[in-house]
C-alpha cells in the first residue's frame, strides 16, 4: 500500500519541477551561455509588381531550440506610407530547421501578412522587437527536499531587422484589352449542376475564376455575351473568398450563380466568359476564357403524365 506521506511527497516534487524563475536579460553572468537569436523579416522575393500579393513573415532564428514564447514588444511597420491591403496569415507557420554559414538555426514564424502595394518605389519594412523566454533545466538544493529540478526561463529582448524592397510598376496594358487590375495566375470556368433542364424554364449556370494573386476589388469576368445562344439570362450573384496555402500564396475565387431560361431546344449554350489580367510571372498581359457548355434542354411536354385507357 502507498502511503498518504509518499503521495504527499510526489505531489510537492511535481510542484516544485514546474516552478519558472523569469528575468530580462541584460548583460548578466549567464551572457556566455546564452543563445543566438535574430529575427527577420522573411520574404519570398525582393521586388514585385504593383498590387502583386507578397507575404511577409516574421521569423524568430535561435541557436536553442528551447524556445518557450515571443511576444511582441513593439511593432514592426512600413516606413514612409501603409500598405494597399494588408491580411493576417493564421498561423503564421509550422517551426522548421535551417543551417546557415556554418550554425545550425531552430527558425519559428512568429507573425505573417500577405500584403499589396499600388505605388511603385523602394520601401522598407521591419523595426520593433519581441520579448523571447527561453528554459533552461536547472537544479536547485530544497533545505527540506534536497536537490530539486526546475525549470529556469530567462528573457531577451530581440530587435526585427529591417527587409528592402522594391515595387516595380506594371506596364501599360495593350489596345482594346479590358484590363481588371488583377495581378496573378487565374482559371474561368462554367459549371452547370447536373438535372433536367426545360425550355422557358429557370436553370442555374455557374462562371467560377480562381486562382493565385489579387482579384481587383469590383472586377468580374465578362459573362455578358455568354448567355446569347439559346438562353436569357435573368439573373446573376457574386460571391468571393480569399484564403492562403502553405506555400504563402493568395488563393482567391470569385463564383456566380447565373440564372438563365433557355429558349430554345435545339441551340441552347452558355458561351465563352472571359478575363483579362497580368501575370506577374510572365511580366505579361493575359486573356484567359471559360470553354463554351451545350444544354440539353427538354420539352415541358415530357414532364406530363402519360394517361392509360
Amino acid at each position: 500500500m502507498v502511503s498518504i506521506k509518499s503521495n504527499i511527497l510526489f505531489l510537492l516534487s511535481l510542484l516544485v519541477s514546474c516552478e519558472v524563475v523569469s528575468a530580462r536579460n541584460h548583460g548578466s553572468n549567464a551572457d556566455a551561455e546564452s543563445p543566438e537569436f535574430r529575427i527577420e523579416c522573411v520574404m519570398p522575393e525582393r521586388e514585385f509588381y504593383e498590387g502583386q500579393p507578397v507575404p511577409i513573415t516574421v521569423t524568430l532564428f535561435s541557436t536553442s531550440a528551447d524556445v518557450a514564447y515571443a511576444n511582441p514588444a513593439s511593432l514592426s511597420r512600413l516606413e514612409g506610407e501603409d500598405f494597399s491591403t494588408s491580411q493576417v496569415i493564421s498561423p503564421a507557420g509550422n517551426a522548421y530547421e535551417k543551417d546557415i554559414d556554418g550554425k545550425h538555426w531552430y527558425c519559428f514564424p512568429l507573425s505573417a501578412r500577405m500584403v499589396t502595394i499600388d505605388n511603385k518605389g523602394k520601401y522598407e519594412y521591419g523595426g520593433g522587437s519581441f520579448v523571447v523566454g527561453v528554459n533552461y533545466p536547472t537544479v536547485v538544493r530544497d533545505p527540506f527536499w534536497g536537490p530539486m529540478r526546475t525549470v529556469r526561463t530567462e528573457e531577451f529582448e530581440v530587435p526585427v531587422q529591417k527587409v528592402k524592397f522594391k515595387v516595380k510598376s506594371v506596364p501599360a496594358p495593350p489596345k482594346g484589352l479590358q484590363y481588371s487590375g488583377s495581378v496573378g495566375t487565374f482559371e474561368l470556368k462554367t459549371v452547370v449542376p447536373e438535372g433536367d433542364i426545360f425550355v422557358g424554364e429557370e436553370a442555374t449556370a455557374y462562371i467560377i475564376l480562381s486562382g493565385t494573386g489579387m482579384i481587383a476589388e469590383s472586377t468580374l469576368p465578362e459573362y455578358r455575351d455568354a448567355f446569347k445562344k439559346g438562353v436569357s439570362l435573368k439573373s446573376v450573384t457574386e460571391s468571393r473568398d480569399e484564403g492562403h496555402d502553405n506555400k504563402g500564396r493568395m488563393l482567391s475565387e470569385i463564383k456566380l450563380e447565373c440564372t438563365f431560361i433557355p429558349t430554345d431546344r435545339e441551340n441552347a449554350e452558355i458561351g465563352e466568359a472571359r478575363f483579362d489580367f497580368f501575370n506577374p510571372s510572365s511580366g505579361k498581359y493575359e486573356t484567359i476564357k471559360s470553354k463554351p457548355v451545350k444544354i440539353k434542354v427538354k420539352s415541358t411536354a415530357s414532364k406530363r403524365s402519360v394517361m392509360s385507357i
